[in-house]
């Protein structure tokens, strides 16, 4: 009996060296290029999707609302400076009364500075800044800076913000003046 089980204790301990020397073929490695998650990386391609609103503030005439559509891409240096240029649409309101031009739409086309205050590496949400200048369609030159608070991630983040844009324009006296606009922004960075 003893015999027995020291054949199969010897038989079990043979077995068991014999599985850890065995060599594991893997499968090859695929020939394609690597994945990229873009999403964790401080460099690379963002585009952003925005809408704002705003109005004219001039005292003692009347003032001029506007709702802005435009789209932003560019690369992204840091978190702390991304640059870019975009695109959009604008729609005027009490166009008539303002301005020298019955089409209440137009475009602006424009450079965009922005980025960070603070790092979002372990927060959910930092205030940014953003800085557009550029030109649109029937008017002329307009600056637009702007500041808010960013939230949602390291690369996918909603955006609220308020913004002051300055626009030349011709007005209904055909005269070239600057107007100033106060407006709330929204938009979603990616």
């Amino acid at each position: 009996m003893k015999k027995a089980m020291l054949m199969m204790l010897l038989a079990v301990c043979t077995c068991t060296i014999q599985a850890q020397q065995r060599e594991v073929k893997l499968p090859p490695k695929p020939q394609q290029h690597g994945y990229r998650d873009y999403s964790t990386q401080d460099k690379g391609f963002w585009c952003a999707v925005e809408v704002d609103g705003g109005s004219s503030i001039m005292v003692g005439s009347r003032n001029m609302q506007y709702v802005n559509l435009t789209y932003t891409a560019g690369y992204r240096l840091n978190e702390y400076l991304r640059v870019g240029a975009g695109l959009g649409g604008r729609v005027y309101v009490n166009n008539e009364e303002v301005r020298n031009s019955s089409s209440r739409f137009c475009m602006p086309l424009y450079a965009n500075l922005r980025g960070n205050f603070i790092s979002s590496q372990e927060r959910d949400g930092v205030p940014f800044w953003s800085v557009s200048v550029g030109g649109i369609t029937q008017e002329g030159f307009f600056a637009s800076p702007a500041v808010g608070y960013s939230f949602g991630g390291l690369r996918h983040n909603f955006q609220i913000g308020i913004s002051y844009t300055v626009s030349c324009l011709e007005n209904y006296q055909k005269k070239n003046k600057t107007f100033s606009y106060f407006g709330l922004r929204l938009g979603y960075e990616f």
